[in-house]
């Protein structure tokens, strides 16, 4: 009883550092939001506590400025990776295609977080026996690869 008490006052204090207020904000807080979901989900996961880092993360996400802010939706995409992982590695494969997929739908820079993304949805797409889709996102994510391999010798910043 001691034990499941403790966690759902660790999951409610998760929440509370998460920022999860009753809509999304746009002050200042936000990256100090998510990296604090981050943190805490990383220390979840290490506690075998996957369903507590998966809420931590969704309910961040959900919470998340929908701003134009092109820093925002690099910490949004590189939440949804996170959560395409989480239901990757719990044997949740659809999930994890829909997380990344929604990932991709907030924009496809050429960036390691979009590369990540189609990554995460080629695996996924592996698990549900989808070879064309896997080889299409692995071929994606090849190319943005090797486009920041040229930006990167010819010294511009991705």
């Amino acid at each position: 009883m001691f034990a499941r008490a403790a966690r759902l006052v660790l999951l409610c204090a998760g929440f509370a550092i998460a920022g999860c207020s009753a809509k999304p904000t746009d002050d200042d807080q936000w990256l100090a939001r998510a990296e604090a979901a981050n943190s805490l989900s990383d220390r979840f996961i290490a506690e075998g506590r996957v369903p507590e880092a998966r809420d931590v993360l969704r309910a961040t996400e959900e919470r998340l400025s929908t701003s134009g802010n092109a820093d925002a939706h690099t910490v949004r995409r590189d939440l949804l990776y996170r959560l395409a992982e989480i239901e990757l590695s719990s044997g949740n494969a659809k999930a994890a295609a829909d997380w990344a997929t929604r990932g991709l739908g907030l924009g496809r820079p050429i960036d390691a977080f979009t590369t990540n993304l189609l990554i995460v949805r080629g695996r996924a797409s592996e698990q549900m026996n989808d070879a064309v889709g896997a080889s299409r996102d692995y071929h994606d994510a090849l190319v943005i690869t090797e486009a920041l391999l040229d930006q990167s010798l010819e010294g511009r910043a991705p």
